[in-house]
């Protein structure tokens, strides 16, 4: 697909993205378009595990392409998380809700 059709930010927004997998991105996004197709860049995948003796992971991604039909939530981030901190699953997976 050809750059032009996507909707390139200025400002540059971190957003945090959730996908029918139930895993859990961070990155700023650079780019959208009418289908939901996103450009992260800077991207992390977050890995939370539910025991307290597993160590939660952030998986440097560098650029990220994601398609649209796997987006299921797309939002701004207000403020720093401690994900190695943070325990509990999202449908039985190894993500937070």
């Amino acid at each position: 697909m050809h750059l032009g059709y996507f909707n390139c930010h200025t400002n540059a927004e971190s957003v945090r993205v959730i996908t029918t997998d139930a895993r859990l991105f961070e990155g700023i996004l650079e780019g959208f378009d009418n289908s939901t197709n996103i450009i992260l860049s800077s991207c992390y995948e977050h890995i939370i595990y539910e025991e307290e003796d597993e160590e939660n992971q952030a998986i440097p991604l560098g650029v990220y392409f994601m398609r649209g039909g796997n987006v299921v939530c797309i939002g701004e981030t207000s403020g720093d998380v401690d994900f190695t901190k943070m325990k509990g699953t999202l449908k039985g997976t190894k993500n937070p809700l």
